[in-house]
């Protein structure tokens, strides 16, 4: 028995991956807000460090470990929205329009590759992560959980082959090239 292909079947699916690829989005736009604020949390602390020398003669007890934190989160949750975005760098050696049809495999693969990357990363990571948990670090000053530090990279990475995974189905699905 044949079964015939339904294109209202087809813009349906098509209409799903658009849909979950603009969720995507707005969560990494929430990620990368969250991010960039803890970014701008890190430079606080460090003129708060520096005024606090110059008026005080002493340093900010924990300015190091607040600042390791705020930049641990301000680069894990970057990432997933430059993917997002498709705000990486990418670099055009051959012209892609004289090599059409190569170019469209190497654009399949991109975000493939990158969600079996990330993936990876991820694994490596969880294992760490967990030994981190199981020792009880903590951070010199602050004594500030490492796990925390942890979960921000976790988080990314999670985050980030999802991204890269969506791209791949929108790709498969819509034909539309990063």
């Amino acid at each position: 028995m044949i079964q015939s292909r339904n294109p209202y079947d087809e813009s349906q699916l098509r209409a799903a991956v658009r849909r979950l690829d603009g969720v995507i989005s707005r969560i990494t736009d929430m990620f990368a807000f969250a991010g960039m604020s803890a970014l701008i949390g890190a430079i606080a602390v460090v003129v708060i460090d520096i005024v606090w020398r110059r008026i005080g003669g002493q340093s900010f007890i924990g300015a190091v470990d607040l600042t390791q934190f705020c930049v641990m989160a301000a680069a894990s949750w970057a990432i997933p929205h430059a993917f997002s975005t498709e705000a990486h760098v990418t670099v055009d050696l051959f012209g892609k329009k004289q090599f059409r049809a190569f170019f469209k495999i190497i654009d399949a693969l991109i975000p493939l590759t990158g969600a079996a990357l990330m993936a990876f990363l991820f694994y490596l990571s969880w294992e760490r992560a967990m030994e981190q948990l199981a020792y009880g670090d903590v951070s010199q000053n602050l004594a500030i959980p490492m796990i925390l530090f942890w979960v921000f990279l976790l988080s990314g990475l999670a985050l980030s082959g999802l991204v890269c995974f969506v791209k791949f189905l929108k790709f498969i699905v819509t034909g539309e090239a990063i």
